[in-house]
């Protein structure tokens, strides 16, 4: 069966003839990207945050998932050590109901038998990561770096411990937190949509699922695919 083709859709306003490019490797988000998340954190942290008497909005909370817990919670309370805790807490009553995507096994399956490598970055905690039925991928936690996303040490932790460079990588995920650091470190930034409108303004390609990534791969190969100057 053909790989699904990944959507074509570029910001930017010049464009060139991309030359032939192989991928190594795929850096992956967690929350959102790989597992179906995204509303369920919104819901704990926003009952994290009433629980200490500020009432935010589901749109106010929802572009910053994908941002280390601490500083999130920073952006509004001077007890951000509290409110994390908190919204952990409340997560983990949801770790039940929690699966990855349909077609996340395949996917790495499809990647590692191609020899391209996987990891996956996320501002989780590691003991919360643990937790979670996961494929067997390393995983960079915010636990094992200084400053997490946006910036660019997770990432770089990531390649370092994949022995690959930046040009040989996508990094794919659901937010500007991770387009932004992809893009600083000269990787491929992918934004993966999973149904949804997201636009982004930092994103190289956007996908809808995680089965289009061997793909979009494929295509950087060919030739087939135009990048953003």
């Amino acid at each position: 069966m053909a790989d699904p083709a990944p959507a074509k859709v570029l910001h930017g306003r010049c464009y060139q003839v991309l030359t032939a490019k192989r991928i190594n490797g795929v850096i992956f988000d967690l929350d959102g990207t790989l597992i179906d998340t995204l509303e369920l954190r919104v819901t704990a942290w926003r009952d994290a945050f009433s629980r200490f008497g500020i009432n935010l909005s589901r749109e106010e909370i929802r572009p910053l998932i994908g941002l280390p817990g601490d500083y999130l919670a920073s952006l509004y309370s001077d007890n951000p050590a509290g409110i994390e805790m908190e919204e952990e807490k409340n997560f983990r009553n949801y770790l039940g109901t929690i699966a990855l995507f349909p077609d996340v096994n395949e996917t790495f399956s499809r990647l590692t038998s191609d020899g391209v490598r996987i990891s996956i970055v996320t501002s989780s905690r590691r003991a919360l990561v643990d937790m979670l039925s996961l494929p067997d991928i390393p995983v960079i936690t915010i636990d094992d770096v200084f400053t997490g996303k946006p910036g660019t040490e997770p990432y770089s932790k990531a390649l370092k411990r994949m022995g690959l460079q930046p040009d040989e990588v996508l990094v794919v995920g659901d937010s500007e937190n991770d387009m932004i650091p992809a893009r600083k470190l000269g990787s491929f930034a992918v934004l993966i949509r999973h149904g949804s409108m997201r636009v982004s303004e930092t994103a190289d390609y956007f996908i809808d699922e995680v089965g289009e990534v061997p793909g979009l791969i494929r295509l950087l190969k060919e030739k087939r695919i135009i990048q953003r100057e």
